[in-house]
């Protein structure tokens, strides 16, 4: 057994030469572990670059990347690399090839000269060894070696150095008294007596701390596990969050320091104020972060964001719940800021998450007057109104890709960006209106915007070369810079997206922010929350990894109070000083309950017609907030049931929906009409109020409605000539989808360009590929009887509430539905009835008829019945009076009235 005193001596030493290394450039990203530390690995391991060059291997630049993993399972892991410096490129899929006694490796050559690559090591499912980007410098040799093992974040560049003695994966506190340790190797925790050991690290003393038991993390585990829980004999107090703790285990490597978790989620940790960040005045600003895992933090000032080095340096003072705060008197106004952090042994440089403000590519905060981002009349920006939200027709845009293209006649400098937003009065060659005049003139009341904050993947200098969807976010509080027609000046993308919201109201629009509060871009030192607290603002397991819910490398910890506590600033932040008037939740499905609650209730408080809606699950992890998880809390969720009922599955482009004739969908159909509320035994779903359902057919997501009815059909119009009857056909059933979501209950929401059949090209996901997504206004022109019709379709619903009644109780008692012959089994028909929601209609009366080639014969109640909706014509104006039967075409929606 290792003695205590000769452990406090090496691990004194060890800790000396991992705590005072400041944290590198960002452009190293991360660091191999410290050379000097002498190897107790008896094996010899072998070096494939010693003494070569590139050239050895008939390349230009080599990595050879050596992969150990103490499970023996190598079978499912390879490697994606990518060039990083000085040019970003795309990345490939790379296979351990080799084999040597550390374990697998692969030698991965490129033809050209790279300065730095990044890797990944993963499966091709996308499980990450570990969730974090890493980054190695090529030396000028043009080979760099690395060896990594598995679930170990730094790797080592020299063999020599290398311990496969069995590890302490992570050491992690959720509680004041107890350590959650995952170990590579399983401990029997019958005989930790003497061989577990718990310090506190306090200058050149580390100061050993009682174990009073050791004992495994799972009851039902047995004893020899790999997962242990060190009880402490007396806990830890919460003004020592920020001391640096470390484990001895006899017989494991143990090189991380003890990582705090849940206990900073502990109420002492808990901040009421709403001024974190850098408050300005003129005469003074004050900067508030919270970090109680920080022994020292600063605010470091730049007259420049290209300043390497600050010109002054503010030492913060913390208060008792972690919160550092500093105060620069005089005007900053125009410069710039960093926090530096020191944590867990490592100087950390970040922006502050807090920002509302940031200089070309996140490089730095930057310190301005709100005031001056203001444009003209802001103060007197009125929202248009609404009601309710059943009164909401939502319509889908991306920034860029609305404008981007000629044929949207927007001005050259403002195609694609925000300014091009709020152009009015144009067209395209062929003469129809584009851009905002195309949102007036179909009559939608909400645009939605695809993400617009600050997204970490794209260069803001590099607008044409670049593109995102937008859902890899970096910070929350700041518009993101690729859009702007300066991105180097901090003020100007405020103004330019509050001119896009204050345009949009003017029009009679309100305004629905995209945004992915659920994930980040990347975590480590990519992430200025894991720099601002690491690992607090992301979920980890038991052994210290990220889990990936979101199904790109990490999910947001939103049960934590300060993390839900950032969500909702950011969201009361944009409300008020964007005037924002709805948001639409990313990967809804990973919040926890309690969050959605607070946001709900905290943003009505706000703006009581906000208008609340995401999606109910997740990108492949567990569902915290799903279908049902809305009841009662004024938030809608998309009703994929409705969505795959009517076009088909969303992952089989050939199987058919109910809007190109499947059968063995009335009942779900059924469902969609009443709102997905519990109309009868039968017809019942997941809403308790029709608000809280989100009815749609596509959105950006999968194909758009007019590719997947194509492939449904067999056939690639993008490719090929069609046939005129596919074309009819294909046409009808993009009338016929949404005209059944713009007639029933709940929240409809359209895909932008959906209403003149936007196709791209067959791509069902081309998030960082502009063309696909570009819209083609001269589309509008060929598919102008589509466009009618979705105009007409909108004008019904807006001017008639019986299709937008506000509670379940209403639509049981006014909407009935027709009995049908059994041959019937693609037609739903129903009726709704007696002046519905004050509807000045007496009776409605809906039929949708999904037969793809044959009519059907419908009997209506007694009386005179005027036909306002057919195959070819929507609206409010009476096409026919009928009376006892009508004839409803194939693919086709009917809507006939009764005074």
């Amino acid at each position: 057994m290792r003695k205590v005193g000769y452990f406090l001596l090496v691990f004194f030493l060890i800790s000396l030469l991992l705590g005072c290394s400041a944290q590198a450039d960002q452009a190293t990203q991360t660091q191999a572990l410290p050379e000097e530390v002498e190897s107790t690995n008896p094996n010899n391991f072998v070096s494939l670059s010693e003494g070569k060059t590139a050239a050895n291997f008939d390349a230009q630049t080599v990595l050879i990347v050596h992969y150990h993993r103490p499970d023996g399972d190598y079978e499912p892991w390879n490697l994606w690399i990518w060039p990083s410096k000085p040019v970003s490129k795309e990345g490939a899929r790379y296979l351990f090839e080799g084999e040597d006694s550390f374990g697998k490796y692969a030698i991965v050559k490129f033809e050209e000269k790279h300065e730095e690559l990044g890797f990944i090591v993963r499966t091709d499912s996308w499980e990450k060894d570990i969730s974090m980007d890493r980054f190695v410098s090529i030396p000028e040799s043009g080979v760099a070696e690395i060896w990594v093992l598995s679930g170990v974040e730094n790797y080592y560049t020299d063999p020599k150095n290398l311990d496969l003695s069995p590890r302490v994966n992570a050491a992690i506190m959720d509680s004041f008294d107890e350590i959650k340790v995952s170990l590579t190797v399983p401990f029997d925790t019958k005989e930790w007596e003497g061989k577990v050991h718990f310090y506190q690290v306090d200058g050149s003393d580390p100061i050993a701390m009682d174990v009073s038991d050791v004992y495994k993390t799972d009851p039902t585990d047995i004893s020899v596990t790999s997962n242990i829980t060190i009880k402490l004999a007396n806990p830890i107090s919460s003004q020592d969050v920020d001391k640096l703790y470390k484990i001895d285990i006899e017989g494991y490597v143990s090189e991380n320091y003890v990582i705090m978790r849940n206990i900073l989620d502990e109420e002492v940790f808990h901040y009421y104020g709403n001024d974190l960040g850098a408050v300005y005045s003129p005469a003074k600003t004050d900067f508030k972060v919270w970090s109680p895992v920080s022994s020292e933090a600063k605010v470091l000032l730049f007259h420049d964001y290209l300043d390497e080095e600050p010109y002054k340096e503010i030492p913060m003072s913390k208060n008792d719940n972690g919160v550092w705060h500093a105060t620069m008197n005089g005007d900053l106004k125009g410069q710039y800021y960093l926090y530096e952090f020191v944590s867990y042994g490592e100087t950390r440089r970040t922006i502050d998450i807090y920002s509302t403000a940031l200089a070309v590519n996140s490089a730095k905060s930057a310190i301005i007057d709100l005031n001056d981002t203001d444009p003209v009349g802001w103060n007197n920006d009125t929202r248009p109104v609404l009601k309710n939200p059943e009164d909401a027709i939502v319509y889908e845009i991306h920034v860029k890709d609305f404008t981007i293209d000629e044929s949207s006649g927007v001005p050259e400098e403002y195609r694609g960006k925000y300014l091009g937003l709020t152009v009015d009065n144009t067209q395209s060659p062929t003469g129809v209106k584009t851009g905002l005049s195309h949102l007036k003139e179909l009559g939608v009341t909400h645009v939605h915007i695809m993400p617009i904050q600050d997204a970490g993947s794209l260069d803001e200098t590099k607008f044409d070369e670049q593109y995102g969807w937008g859902y890899d976010p970096l910070v929350y509080n700041v518009p993101e810079g690729i859009y702007s027609t300066d991105p180097y000046d901090p003020l100007k993308r405020i103004n330019e997206v509050k001119t896009v919201v204050k345009t949009f109201h003017e029009n009679g629009i309100r305004v629905v922010m995209d945004v992915v509060y659920n994930h980040t871009y990347q975590v480590g030192k990519n992430s200025p929350f894991d720099q601002t607290v690491p690992y607090f603002y992301y979920r980890t397991d038991q052994s210290g990894k990220y889990t990936n819910g979101s199904g790109v490398g990490n999910e947001v910890a939103t049960e934590r109070f300060m993390v839900r506590k950032y969500i909702v600033d950011s969201l009361k932040y944009w409300v008020d000083e964007y005037h924002v008037d709805g948001f639409r939740f990313d990967l809804l499905g990973l919040f926890d309950k309690e969050t959605v609650k607070t946001i709900s209730e905290e943003l009505h408080a706000l703006l009581p017609d906000v208008l609340l809606y995401g999606e109910p699950w997740t990108g492949g992890g567990q569902i915290t907030f799903g279908k049902g998880d809305q009841k009662g809390l004024e938030v809608a969720v998309f009703n994929d049931d409705v969505r795959d009922a009517i076009r088909g599955s969303v992952f089989e482009p050939e199987v058919k929906g109910f809007g190109l004739g499947a059968a063995g969908q009335q009942t779900k159909i059924k469902r969609g009409v009443v709102g997905s509320i519990e109309y009868d035994s039968t017809i019942r779903s997941w809403a308790q109020d029709p608000q809280e359902t989100m009815n749609y057919v596509s959105n950006h997501d999968n194909h758009t409605l007019w590719d997947k009815n194509a492939l449904a059909l067999g056939v690639k119009p993008w490719e090929e000539e069609l046939d005129p009857q596919t074309l009819e056909t294909l046409k009808a059933s993009q009338k016929f989808s949404n005209a059944m979501i713009l007639t029933m209950q709940g929240v409809p929401f359209l895909h932008g360009g959906v209403d003149f059949a936007r196709t791209k090209n067959g791509n069902h996901n081309p998030y960082n590929v502009l063309e696909p997504n570009v819209y083609d206004w001269n589309r509008k022109s060929e598919f102008y009887d589509i466009f009618e019709y979705y105009q007409g379709m909108i004008e019904l619903r807006k001017a008639h509430p019986a299709f937008r009644m506000t509670n379940s109780e209403d639509i049981i008692a006014h909407i009935e539905f027709f009995e049908l012959p059994k041959e019937y089994r693609k037609t739903v028909a129903f009726i709704i009835k007696d002046n519905a929601n004050n509807d000045p209609w007496k009776n409605i009366v809906v039929v949708y008829n999904a037969e793809p080639e044959s009519s059907v014969q419908i009997t209506l109640p007694e009386g005179e019945w005027n036909l306002v909706v057919n195959e070819n014509t929507a609206g409010t104006e009476t096409l026919n009076v009928v009376e006892g039967t009508i004839e409803v075409s194939p693919l086709s929606a009917y809507v006939l009235y009764q005074n």
